[in-house]
């Protein structure tokens, strides 16, 4: 049996460092909400913050890495056994389409520059220039009351066994150093935690 999940930890982590990212998607997911601003459809993923880690290992940025790499540990907690998802959560298959979780803000915002280099270094897209980042506390309750542009990417059923929407999925990380929204363990939002992720914003330029 730990042969089996040795493995299975293996190929997943090999599938997403395999993976670069898509603007295609990117740029299907993103609503304006003003002039030249937009917000994602959802919450980043697992598969896609993964790809970040993976560029940082791959470039030995050793320090960035081991600062914005999912602290799994928080997954410990008294109230649920939760011990499959601190081994499972972020790197296999089945759950590359649920929100990153166990991250700071500033693991976030380091993930918001990267994505902003990759996406302008693309030949084919279809914004000249683009800044992804952290939506203000305002940008995050203008487009969380507009419930048709907010989707889930996953219909997240926590540790406790609660299925929630996306506005009760996690809560979400603004620029302002809060976070908004509720979320599946129905507590306070802390950083990082097991029940806090994010949502990029995006300023066309």
């Amino acid at each position: 049996m730990r042969t089996l999940v040795l493995t299975v930890l293996v190929f997943a982590t090999m599938t997403i460092s395999a993976q670069n990212v898509k603007v295609k998607d990117i740029e299907k997911s993103l609503v304006k909400i003003s002039d030249n601003v937009y917000v994602s459809k959802y919450d980043v993923s697992n598969e896609m913050y993964m790809q970040f880690i993976s560029d940082l290992k791959n470039s030995e940025k050793k320090d960035l890495y081991a600062k914005c790499y999912p602290d799994t540990l928080k997954w410990h907690t008294k109230y649920a056994y939760n011990e499959p998802f601190v081994e499972l959560y972020h790197v296999h298959p089945a759950y590359f389409s649920y929100p990153v979780v166990n991250i700071d803000k500033k693991s976030a915002e380091e993930f918001c520059k990267w994505l902003t280099e990759k996406y302008n270094s693309e030949k084919k897209r279809k914004y000249q220039n683009i800044e992804f980042r952290l939506p203000t506390e305002a940008e995050w309750k203008t487009f969380a009351s507009t419930c048709t542009i907010l989707e889930p990417r996953a219909d997240f059923l926590g540790p406790k066994g609660i299925s929630a929407n996306t506005v009760g999925n996690v809560s979400e990380m603004t620029s302002d150093g809060s976070a908004s929204g509720n979320n599946w363990a129905d507590k306070e939002p802390a950083m990082p935690s097991p029940w806090v992720g994010f949502r990029i914003a995006a300023t066309a330029k």
